[in-house]
């Protein structure tokens, strides 16, 4: 398994073609658009809670200046990669991501604003979550 994936069935019309720049992307890569941006880049560690998140349907390279991809609600059921070994005792943890395509899973809660995942079980092979993407409006909780 690589990236996220949603459980669902995704259709069609749930795809749009997102505006990118100068991004290497790969079909399962999470993006995400930070506050005040106008293109979409790829997630990394320090994303955040409360920005606008999308799984990518379909590779993109750095000329591309658009990617086919799915707008995540946070309400759907996501298979993640992730960096070490899931256990059902961290069901229920919050974790961060380490780049657009793993979760750090460091069998504790995270509580940082950084954290973009939440935990529900084990997915299909022993380094993969299920769980939900956190997302937001892509306003700062702390903005005035």
């Amino acid at each position: 398994m690589v990236g996220f994936k949603v459980l669902s069935d995704v259709k069609d019309g749930e795809c749009l073609k997102l505006p990118i720049s100068a991004q290497t992307l790969s079909a399962g890569d999470l993006i995400d658009l930070s506050v005040g941006a106008t293109t979409w880049a790829a997630c990394t560690a320090a994303s955040l809670h409360y920005t606008r998140k999308a799984i990518c349907m379909e590779a993109a390279t750095s000329a591309d200046t658009e990617v086919l991809a799915y707008i995540v609600t946070g309400n759907e059921l996501v298979e993640a990669q992730t960096a070490n070994t899931v256990a059902a005792a961290n069901n229920g943890d919050r974790m961060i991501l380490i780049d657009k395509n793993t979760v750090s899973d460091t069998d504790s809660d995270a509580t940082v604003k950084e954290v973009c995942f939440l935990q529900m079980k084990p997915g299909s092979t022993t380094t993969s979550a299920i769980g939900y993407i956190l997302v937001g409006s892509g306003v700062a909780p702390s903005a005035a």
